[in-house]
């Protein structure tokens, strides 16, 4: 009986310590988080430049800035906002502020957007850690490099399904600023 209550007891605690991690984003995650960002294509690290994201609150949302500062005479400044659509679901959406809304999700304290155009998907994944952002933009092509299954196999009729390249990843381990 002891053994039960002690497990019991423990997932509650595991359950209100995952609760209260979700109910504090974005809180938790405002600052001025910088750090350098490596480019990696084709499997070879191309390139690598400061970058810093910005997360503070304003009336009805948060600022989400990010910059890109590959050129320092002219850094590429994303003015952005993060919108919280239902915070019981982890559903948010970051404004682009220029009619592009993209929907994101906040799942296991790690931010994911996953959207695409011009013939790319890319997947975006913000996770903390502890003191430390991880920052990661994957692109893939929208057009499969490959299409298999979709056969019947012993009675079994396997679904088609596409697999996708990814030819591009961001990666950036964001400190915040005092």
């Amino acid at each position: 009986m002891k053994n039960s209550t002690t497990v019991i007891l423990m997932m509650l605690l595991i359950t209100f310590v995952i609760e209260m991690k979700a109910q504090s984003f974005p809180k938790s995650w405002a600052g001025k988080w910088s750090g350098p960002v490596d480019i990696w294509s084709s499997g070879k690290k191309v390139d690598s430049f400061p970058m810093s994201l910005e997360i503070s609150p304003m009336d009805t949302s948060w600022k989400f800035i990010i910059s890109y500062d590959r050129d320092p005479n002219k850094p590429d400044i994303r003015n952005y906002s993060l919108i919280t659509i239902d915070r019981s679901t982890g559903h948010y959406a970051i404004d682009e502020n220029n009619s592009i809304i993209l929907d994101a999700y906040f799942y296991d304290n790690c931010l994911f957007i996953n959207f695409g155009g011009f013939g790319s998907q890319l997947l975006t994944r913000i996770c903390k850690n502890e003191e430390i952002l991880h920052y990661e933009i994957s692109s893939v092509k929208s057009d499969p490099v490959r299409v298999s299954g979709g056969e019947v196999i012993n009675g079994d009729t396997i679904p088609e399904i596409s697999s996708h390249g990814v030819y591009n990843l961001m990666k950036a381990k964001l400190r915040v600023q005092p």
